[in-house]
């Protein structure tokens, strides 16, 4: 269940998919699943490392990982598999930069967790909130957990759906 605030800004409730240090784009996304068709890029999603994770991802869920996540390729088509099987946000200890800024431009919030320490405090399948925006994890058990806050940028970014939708003329979402 997601709640919006203002001006697009809005809160993601869903459950935790949990993943260690040194997440590749080609582990998020496979070669094998790069297509046009967006149902063959949405299947890929994580199928070499698991293939029972994408059928079972809802609206909303939360990837969480470990140390320098999506690193490897400066392909956009991780993003894309995560956004089309509608993730609402990434959280870990720290982000390849390439990726990073990829999720940004398409309007995915990710969220580096404050203190790494953290990490340890969530657990797969746990249903979490995040405010983006205050930069708070919210376990169902009410424990908040700090993460690094989005410059204004970004944030600005995010809540119009991606860089694209920011321009002049562009079709909002």
């Amino acid at each position: 269940m997601t709640e919006t605030t203002t001006a697009g800004r809005r809160t993601i409730t869903g459950r935790i998919w949990l993943f260690g240090d040194d997440m590749n784009t080609d582990v998020i996304h496979p070669p094998s699943f790069f297509s046009l068709d967006p149902e063959k890029v949405k299947r890929g999603l994580f199928h070499g490392y698991d293939p029972d994770i994408q059928p079972n991802i809802q609206p909303d869920d939360i990837i969480v990982g470990g140390r320098n996540f999506g690193c490897g390729s400066s392909r956009e088509t991780s993003i894309r598999a995560i956004k089309l099987n509608q993730i609402g946000a990434v959280i870990a200890v720290d982000f390849a930069r390439i990726f990073f800024r990829n999720a940004t431009n398409n309007g995915l919030p990710c969220l580096p967790l404050a203190d790494p320490a953290d990490l340890a405090k969530l657990t797969a399948g746990q249903r979490i909130t995040v405010d983006p925006y205050a930069a708070t994890l919210t376990t169902e058990d009410g424990e908040t957990v700090t993460l690094e806050p989005p410059g204004e940028f970004v944030s600005e970014i995010w809540a119009a759906g991606g860089l694209l939708q920011m321009l002049p003329g562009s079709a909002k979402q």
